[in-house]
């Protein structure tokens, strides 16, 4: 009975070894295959790990550029802030400029319209004792011109010569001197014409006005008209500007006033 037992042990045992070395030579013979198959799979993974690399490098360059141009844009945005608050510093300088002069203009139109009046009011004809004289002699008949016309004449050519300054003086000695002259309208429509090209707008605006209202039907009324209105655009006030001269084209249609009137008109309503 031992002896089968022993004998049964040692077949047991013996196939045990058997069957270990046969594992153990199978391992053995597979070994080479495994390892040839993990470097195979290693080499992919670098592979990839080195794609990986380079695509994160590409990745962390384009950041890094896209960083930098973040950077130069946000100096951009803040230089043209700064443009923009400097703009907006000089609109309000200008504006409170221009609320300023807007508002003593309002003042000086009141002056001017009191001045006015106090003009319409000293305005007095009074009738003139000269006439012109005539000395008729044996040989020939010999006018003599008379002062009035004289000072009027000395005006116009002052006025002509572009002393303006001085026709206006002339002028003015002319029209206090003889009012009831008949030379006296065109002597204060030139008066007018002389303080305008002397640049003493607003001056020349009074006169024009009281010229035209005293002499509507004088040739030169329109043109009187037409001088006003370009005195207010002088001045930068183009709403009376516009009204004077629709007034011209209106009551003097087809003058040469009027057509002026009608171009500057257009300039105003581009």
């Amino acid at each position: 009975m031992k002896n089968k037992k022993y004998f049964k042990v040692f077949i047991l045992l013996f196939a045990f070894l058997f069957f270990t070395s046969v594992f153990l030579s199978g391992c053995a013979e597979m070994e080479p295959d495994t390892i040839h198959h993990l470097k195979v799979q290693v080499k992919k993974l670098n592979k990839r790990t080195g794609k990986l690399s380079q695509s994160n490098a590409y990745l962390e360059q384009k950041l890094h550029g896209i960083q930098v141009n973040i950077a130069n844009q946000g100096v951009k945005i803040s230089s043209i802030n700064s443009k923009l608050r400097d703009i907006y510093g000089k609109y309000e300088e200008e504006s409170h400029n221009i609320h300023m002069l807007q508002k003593r203009f309002r003042q000086y139109r009141l002056i001017v319209n009191k001045e006015l009046i106090k003009l319409l009011k000293a305005v007095k004809i009074k009738p003139s004792l000269k006439k012109i004289k005539k000395v008729i002699s044996t040989k020939k008949k010999i006018i003599k011109i008379s002062p009035e016309l004289k000072g009027f004449n000395k005006g116009m050519d002052l006025y002509k010569k572009k002393d303006y300054a001085k026709a206006v003086v002339a002028f003015s000695k002319s029209i206090n001197k003889y009012p009831q002259s008949k030379d006296t309208p065109d002597a204060l429509f030139y008066k007018a014409a002389s303080n305008f090209n002397l640049k003493k707008y607003p001056v020349s605006i009074l006169e024009f006005h009281k010229f035209s209202e005293l002499y509507p039907k004088n040739p030169h009324a329109s043109m009187a008209i037409y001088l006003q209105g370009l005195g207010f655009l002088k001045l930068s006030d183009k709403s009376d500007a516009s009204i004077l001269f629709r007034r011209v084209i209106l009551k003097y249609h087809g003058t040469e006033a009027a057509k002026l009137s009608a171009k500057e008109l257009k300039k105003l309503s581009k």
